[in-house]
């Protein structure tokens, strides 16, 4: 498999709700429905959040998601820095293989 580019960073998020409009008697009734979007560097539209969720619990995920390509750069440092514990049998090393495989698996690369 090859290694995946994703979209440039840095993302945000962004709160877009939506109304939902039903007829109730004679006057019609507007609903607010909370969701977020992820958004990449070039303002492109990732992925939005799943609008069925608690609002709380979107956002949380927006912020979350909205991270990840600074959480996978700051992982590849610490993995690089933690380089001599991969045959370690502690922390360190199993920090290292962790790190490794959750980097190989955000990215496509095997582990």
């Amino acid at each position: 498999m090859t290694a995946l580019k994703h979209s440039p960073a840095p993302w945000s998020y962004e709160y877009n709700s939506y109304a939902v409009h039903t007829e109730s008697g004679a006057l019609g009734v507007d609903t607010e429905i909370p969701a977020f979007e992820i958004f990449d560097a070039d303002h492109n539209k990732l992925f939005d959040t799943n609008e069925d969720m608690d609002p709380d619990a979107q956002e949380a995920n927006a912020r979350l998601a909205s991270t990840a390509p600074r959480l996978l750069a700051a992982l590849v440092v610490c993995a690089s820095l933690l380089a001599d514990c991969d045959e370690s049998e502690n922390e360190e090393g199993d920090a290292y293989r962790e790190a490794t495989a959750a980097i190989a698996e955000a990215t496509g690369r095997p582990a």
